[in-house]
Protein backbone atom coordinates (compact mmCIF):
# COMPACT_ATOMS: atom_id res chain seq x y z
CA UNK A 1 0.00 0.00 0.00
CA UNK A 2 1.27 3.43 -1.30
CA UNK A 3 1.56 6.59 1.08
CA UNK A 4 -1.90 8.04 -1.50
CA UNK A 5 -3.29 4.78 -1.11
CA UNK A 6 -3.09 5.10 2.75
CA UNK A 7 -4.07 8.47 2.66
CA UNK A 8 -7.70 7.65 1.02
CA UNK A 9 -8.12 4.69 3.68
CA UNK A 10 -7.75 7.08 6.31
CA UNK A 11 -10.46 9.36 4.30
CA UNK A 12 -12.75 6.53 4.30
CA UNK A 13 -11.82 5.40 8.26
CA UNK A 14 -12.44 9.38 9.10
CA UNK A 15 -16.24 9.31 7.29
CA UNK A 16 -16.93 5.78 8.92
CA UNK A 17 -16.88 4.60 5.54
CA UNK A 18 -14.68 1.90 6.13
CA UNK A 19 -15.00 -1.92 5.71
CA UNK A 20 -14.88 -4.63 8.81
CA UNK A 21 -11.55 -5.97 7.28
CA UNK A 22 -10.63 -2.12 7.35
CA UNK A 23 -11.51 -1.28 10.93
CA UNK A 24 -9.53 -4.74 12.19
CA UNK A 25 -6.64 -4.15 10.38
CA UNK A 26 -6.10 -0.33 11.58
CA UNK A 27 -6.51 -1.34 14.61
CA UNK A 28 -4.32 -4.58 14.07
CA UNK A 29 -1.46 -2.16 12.68
CA UNK A 30 -1.84 0.30 15.35
CA UNK A 31 -1.90 -1.79 18.02
CA UNK A 32 1.55 -3.17 16.74
CA UNK A 33 3.36 -0.19 15.28
CA UNK A 34 1.76 2.41 17.86
CA UNK A 35 1.23 0.68 20.99
CA UNK A 36 -1.94 2.36 23.03
CA UNK A 37 -3.47 4.74 21.14
CA UNK A 38 -5.27 8.08 22.12
CA UNK A 39 -8.87 7.30 24.37
CA UNK A 40 -11.41 6.27 21.50
CA UNK A 41 -13.75 6.28 23.88
CA UNK A 42 -14.68 9.95 24.32
CA UNK A 43 -18.20 10.81 24.79
CA UNK A 44 -19.17 14.24 23.12
CA UNK A 45 -22.01 16.36 24.24
CA UNK A 46 -23.54 16.79 21.15
CA UNK A 47 -22.67 16.40 17.38
CA UNK A 48 -20.84 19.61 17.06
CA UNK A 49 -18.44 19.12 19.60
CA UNK A 50 -17.78 15.71 17.79
CA UNK A 51 -17.42 17.03 14.09
CA UNK A 52 -15.36 20.17 15.61
CA UNK A 53 -12.72 17.54 17.25
CA UNK A 54 -12.91 15.38 14.19
CA UNK A 55 -11.60 18.14 11.88
CA UNK A 56 -8.93 19.47 14.26
CA UNK A 57 -8.15 15.83 14.51
CA UNK A 58 -8.03 15.44 10.78
CA UNK A 59 -6.09 18.81 9.82
CA UNK A 60 -3.52 17.45 12.99
CA UNK A 61 -3.30 13.63 10.27
CA UNK A 62 -2.42 15.58 7.26
CA UNK A 63 -0.13 17.79 9.11
CA UNK A 64 2.03 14.93 10.50
CA UNK A 65 1.52 12.39 7.56
CA UNK A 66 2.47 14.71 4.91
CA UNK A 67 -0.73 14.78 2.75
CA UNK A 68 -2.14 17.16 0.61
CA UNK A 69 -4.16 19.94 2.38
CA UNK A 70 -7.65 19.19 2.05
CA UNK A 71 -10.96 21.04 3.78
CA UNK A 72 -12.56 18.71 5.86
CA UNK A 73 -16.08 17.91 4.71
CA UNK A 74 -19.17 16.73 6.78
CA UNK A 75 -20.20 13.94 4.41
CA UNK A 76 -20.71 11.60 7.25
CA UNK A 77 -24.27 10.61 8.37
CA UNK A 78 -25.28 11.58 11.35
CA UNK A 79 -25.25 8.25 12.59
CA UNK A 80 -21.52 7.98 11.82
CA UNK A 81 -20.76 11.13 13.69
CA UNK A 82 -19.28 8.99 16.92
CA UNK A 83 -17.89 6.51 14.80
CA UNK A 84 -15.77 8.45 12.76
CA UNK A 85 -14.55 11.07 15.56
CA UNK A 86 -13.06 7.15 17.47
CA UNK A 87 -11.43 6.63 13.85
CA UNK A 88 -9.34 9.89 14.15
CA UNK A 89 -8.20 9.21 17.88
CA UNK A 90 -7.17 5.83 16.36
CA UNK A 91 -5.06 7.19 13.66
CA UNK A 92 -4.00 10.70 14.98
CA UNK A 93 -2.01 8.07 17.47
CA UNK A 94 -0.88 6.31 14.65
CA UNK A 95 0.95 8.67 12.52
CA UNK A 96 2.27 10.72 15.24
CA UNK A 97 4.45 7.60 15.61
CA UNK A 98 4.86 6.27 11.92
CA UNK A 99 6.25 9.73 10.75
CA UNK A 100 8.30 10.98 13.86
CA UNK A 101 12.29 10.61 13.94
CA UNK A 102 13.97 10.19 16.63
CA UNK A 103 16.31 12.83 18.13
CA UNK A 104 19.39 10.91 16.83
CA UNK A 105 18.21 9.91 13.29
CA UNK A 106 17.15 12.29 10.57
CA UNK A 107 14.32 12.77 8.79
CA UNK A 108 13.64 10.24 5.86
CA UNK A 109 11.89 11.87 2.78
CA UNK A 110 10.93 9.26 -0.02
CA UNK A 111 8.10 6.32 -1.04
CA UNK A 112 6.66 4.33 1.87
CA UNK A 113 4.83 1.16 1.07
CA UNK A 114 2.34 -0.42 3.91
CA UNK A 115 1.81 -3.99 3.85
CA UNK A 116 -1.74 -4.29 4.66
CA UNK A 117 -2.31 -8.07 3.43
CA UNK A 118 -2.20 -11.09 5.84
CA UNK A 119 0.79 -12.29 4.51
CA UNK A 120 4.36 -10.92 4.12
CA UNK A 121 4.95 -8.59 0.87
CA UNK A 122 7.72 -8.78 -1.06
CA UNK A 123 9.24 -5.39 -2.60
CA UNK A 124 12.14 -4.93 -5.15
CA UNK A 125 14.17 -1.67 -4.64
CA UNK A 126 15.37 0.47 -7.48
CA UNK A 127 19.03 -1.94 -7.48
CA UNK A 128 17.00 -4.80 -7.47
CA UNK A 129 17.40 -5.82 -4.03
CA UNK A 130 14.23 -7.35 -2.24
CA UNK A 131 12.18 -6.57 0.91
CA UNK A 132 9.83 -9.04 2.25
CA UNK A 133 7.32 -7.07 4.63
CA UNK A 134 5.68 -8.49 7.76
CA UNK A 135 2.36 -7.77 8.24
CA UNK A 136 1.60 -4.41 9.15
CA UNK A 137 5.07 -3.16 8.48
CA UNK A 138 5.69 -0.54 5.99
CA UNK A 139 9.53 0.72 4.52
CA UNK A 140 10.19 4.32 3.39
CA UNK A 141 12.36 4.36 0.21
CA UNK A 142 14.64 7.44 0.40
CA UNK A 143 14.23 9.90 -2.31
CA UNK A 144 18.12 9.70 -3.17
CA UNK A 145 18.33 5.88 -2.85
CA UNK A 146 21.58 4.75 -4.24
CA UNK A 147 23.23 8.28 -5.29
CA UNK A 148 25.67 7.73 -2.22
CA UNK A 149 24.35 5.53 0.09
CA UNK A 150 21.35 3.10 0.16
CA UNK A 151 18.88 4.56 2.97
CA UNK A 152 15.16 3.20 3.80
CA UNK A 153 13.66 3.45 7.65
CA UNK A 154 11.38 0.50 8.34
CA UNK A 155 8.57 0.05 11.03
CA UNK A 156 8.11 -3.33 12.06
CA UNK A 157 9.09 -6.63 10.61
CA UNK A 158 10.87 -7.55 7.84
CA UNK A 159 13.61 -9.36 6.06
CA UNK A 160 15.96 -8.51 3.73
CA UNK A 161 18.29 -9.26 0.44
CA UNK A 162 20.66 -6.81 -0.36
CA UNK A 163 22.59 -6.63 -3.48
CA UNK A 164 26.42 -6.23 -3.18
CA UNK A 165 27.97 -2.59 -3.29
CA UNK A 166 31.10 -1.40 -1.96
CA UNK A 167 30.32 2.23 -3.35
CA UNK A 168 26.83 2.65 -1.53
CA UNK A 169 26.56 1.13 1.80
CA UNK A 170 22.78 -0.20 2.77
CA UNK A 171 21.24 1.09 5.67
CA UNK A 172 18.58 0.52 7.33
CA UNK A 173 16.99 2.66 10.63
CA UNK A 174 14.69 1.25 12.72
CA UNK A 175 13.54 3.10 15.85
CA UNK A 176 16.57 4.23 17.13
CA UNK A 177 18.66 1.23 15.89
CA UNK A 178 20.85 1.71 12.09
CA UNK A 179 21.63 -1.95 10.49
CA UNK A 180 24.38 -1.09 7.93
CA UNK A 181 25.44 -3.53 4.87
CA UNK A 182 27.42 -4.17 2.27
CA UNK A 183 25.52 -7.17 0.67
CA UNK A 184 23.81 -10.00 2.88
CA UNK A 185 20.95 -11.31 3.75
CA UNK A 186 19.09 -10.23 7.09
CA UNK A 187 16.16 -9.73 8.93
CA UNK A 188 14.99 -6.94 11.55
CA UNK A 189 12.38 -7.64 14.08
CA UNK A 190 10.83 -5.56 17.00
CA UNK A 191 9.74 -7.63 19.95
CA UNK A 192 8.29 -6.86 23.01
CA UNK A 193 6.27 -3.78 22.03
CA UNK A 194 8.99 -2.16 20.48
CA UNK A 195 11.48 -2.36 23.33
CA UNK A 196 14.06 -4.27 21.70
CA UNK A 197 14.88 -4.43 18.08
CA UNK A 198 16.32 -8.03 16.96
CA UNK A 199 18.65 -8.24 13.69
CA UNK A 200 19.79 -11.44 12.50
CA UNK A 201 21.71 -12.26 9.87
CA UNK A 202 21.10 -15.33 7.43
CA UNK A 203 24.74 -14.82 5.24
CA UNK A 204 27.24 -12.10 4.94
CA UNK A 205 28.05 -9.37 7.72
CA UNK A 206 26.30 -6.37 9.10
CA UNK A 207 27.53 -3.85 11.08
CA UNK A 208 24.41 -3.03 14.10
CA UNK A 209 24.83 0.28 15.75
CA UNK A 210 23.07 2.99 18.42
CA UNK A 211 22.09 5.85 16.75
CA UNK A 212 22.69 8.12 19.53
CA UNK A 213 26.03 8.51 20.78
CA UNK A 214 27.17 8.83 24.15
CA UNK A 215 29.27 11.41 25.94
CA UNK A 216 32.19 10.52 24.37
CA UNK A 217 30.77 10.57 20.75
CA UNK A 218 31.15 7.10 20.98
CA UNK A 219 27.97 4.16 19.58
CA UNK A 220 27.34 1.19 20.57
CA UNK A 221 27.83 -1.39 18.39
CA UNK A 222 28.75 -4.61 17.15
CA UNK A 223 29.30 -6.63 14.00
CA UNK A 224 27.05 -9.49 12.99
CA UNK A 225 28.13 -12.28 10.67
CA UNK A 226 26.31 -16.00 9.67
CA UNK A 227 23.83 -17.05 12.12
CA UNK A 228 24.52 -14.40 14.97
CA UNK A 229 21.90 -11.47 16.08
CA UNK A 230 21.83 -8.52 17.93
CA UNK A 231 19.26 -7.77 20.74
CA UNK A 232 19.15 -3.62 20.88
CA UNK A 233 17.06 -2.66 24.58
CA UNK A 234 15.70 0.87 23.45
CA UNK A 235 15.11 1.24 27.45
CA UNK A 236 18.77 0.44 28.74
CA UNK A 237 20.62 1.50 25.12
CA UNK A 238 22.29 -1.37 25.21
CA UNK A 239 23.34 -4.26 22.66
CA UNK A 240 23.40 -8.06 23.11
CA UNK A 241 25.16 -10.22 20.64
CA UNK A 242 23.91 -13.60 20.38
CA UNK A 243 23.82 -16.54 18.22
CA UNK A 244 20.28 -16.66 16.14
CA UNK A 245 17.37 -19.36 17.58
CA UNK A 246 17.85 -21.93 14.60
CA UNK A 247 21.47 -21.03 12.90
CA UNK A 248 21.04 -22.24 9.24
CA UNK A 249 23.28 -23.88 7.32
CA UNK A 250 25.46 -22.18 5.23
CA UNK A 251 27.74 -24.43 3.15
CA UNK A 252 25.55 -26.79 0.57
CA UNK A 253 28.47 -27.36 -1.55
CA UNK A 254 28.99 -30.75 1.21
CA UNK A 255 27.87 -34.06 -0.09
CA UNK A 256 23.78 -34.56 1.32
CA UNK A 257 25.10 -37.10 4.03
CA UNK A 258 27.64 -34.95 5.44
CA UNK A 259 26.71 -35.59 8.74
CA UNK A 260 26.29 -39.43 8.84
CA UNK A 261 29.72 -40.39 10.80
CA UNK A 262 31.04 -43.57 11.49
CA UNK A 263 33.59 -43.85 14.02
CA UNK A 264 34.70 -40.73 13.13
CA UNK A 265 36.93 -38.29 15.39
CA UNK A 266 35.09 -35.75 17.38
CA UNK A 267 37.64 -33.38 16.35
CA UNK A 268 36.64 -34.04 12.28
CA UNK A 269 32.91 -33.98 13.75
CA UNK A 270 33.27 -30.17 15.15
CA UNK A 271 35.08 -29.21 12.14
CA UNK A 272 32.12 -30.32 9.45
CA UNK A 273 29.99 -28.06 12.24
CA UNK A 274 31.92 -24.89 11.86
CA UNK A 275 32.37 -25.14 7.81
CA UNK A 276 28.67 -25.89 7.59
CA UNK A 277 27.17 -23.39 9.99
CA UNK A 278 30.38 -20.87 9.80
CA UNK A 279 30.29 -21.04 13.60
CA UNK A 280 32.95 -20.85 16.22
CA UNK A 281 33.32 -24.27 18.38
CA UNK A 282 35.54 -24.18 21.12
CA UNK A 283 36.72 -27.33 22.78
CA UNK A 284 38.31 -26.84 26.86
CA UNK A 285 39.14 -30.09 26.74
CA UNK A 286 41.46 -31.40 24.19
CA UNK A 287 40.33 -34.89 25.29
CA UNK A 288 37.16 -34.57 23.65
CA UNK A 289 39.13 -34.05 20.25
CA UNK A 290 40.13 -37.51 20.27
CA UNK A 291 36.53 -39.20 21.67
CA UNK A 292 35.01 -41.25 18.07
CA UNK A 293 31.51 -40.74 16.94
CA UNK A 294 29.28 -42.76 15.17
CA UNK A 295 25.25 -41.46 14.20
CA UNK A 296 23.50 -39.98 11.31
CA UNK A 297 23.02 -36.36 12.52
CA UNK A 298 21.03 -35.09 9.38
CA UNK A 299 17.45 -33.96 9.65
CA UNK A 300 18.68 -32.32 12.73
CA UNK A 301 19.37 -28.40 13.52
CA UNK A 302 22.23 -27.67 15.03
CA UNK A 303 21.82 -27.77 18.83
CA UNK A 304 20.29 -31.01 18.63
CA UNK A 305 23.43 -32.47 16.83
CA UNK A 306 25.18 -31.14 19.92
CA UNK A 307 23.11 -32.49 22.38
CA UNK A 308 23.85 -36.04 20.41
CA UNK A 309 27.62 -35.37 19.86
CA UNK A 310 27.86 -34.71 24.03
CA UNK A 311 25.66 -37.26 25.18
CA UNK A 312 27.91 -40.16 23.38
CA UNK A 313 31.03 -38.27 24.42
CA UNK A 314 30.55 -37.12 28.15
CA UNK A 315 31.05 -33.76 27.14
CA UNK A 316 28.22 -30.39 27.48
CA UNK A 317 27.95 -27.30 25.60
CA UNK A 318 27.07 -23.74 26.29
CA UNK A 319 26.80 -20.71 23.98
CA UNK A 320 28.97 -17.61 25.06
CA UNK A 321 27.53 -14.90 22.97
CA UNK A 322 28.50 -15.98 19.77
CA UNK A 323 30.64 -18.73 20.30
CA UNK A 324 29.78 -22.43 21.30
CA UNK A 325 32.06 -24.10 24.09
CA UNK A 326 32.18 -27.96 25.00
CA UNK A 327 33.42 -28.93 28.18
CA UNK A 328 33.40 -32.02 30.06
CA UNK A 329 35.38 -35.14 31.01
CA UNK A 330 35.13 -36.79 27.93
CA UNK A 331 35.73 -40.28 26.88
CA UNK A 332 39.15 -40.73 26.99
CA UNK A 333 39.71 -42.36 23.99
CA UNK A 334 42.76 -44.07 22.55
CA UNK A 335 44.35 -42.51 19.12
CA UNK A 336 44.07 -44.47 16.16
Amino acid sequence: MTTGEFEKLVERYRLGECTPDEIAFVAKWMEKNAGAAEDDSTVFKNEEEAIRREEEGWNRIQQLAGFKRKTATRRMRNRYWWAAAACVAWVVGGLLFLNRASDSQPELAGLETFNTSANRQRITLPDSSTVVLGEGSSIIISEDYGMKNRVVRLKGEAFFEIVPNPQAPFLVYSADLITEVLGTSFSIKPEAKGKTIEVSVTTGKVSVYAGEKDRNKRRRGVILTTNQKAVYDAESKTIRQDLVDHPKIVETDAPEAVFNFDQTRVKTVLATLRHSYKMEIVVTNPVLNDCLFTGNLNGFDLFQQLNYICDVINAQYEVRGTTIFLTGEGCRAPKE
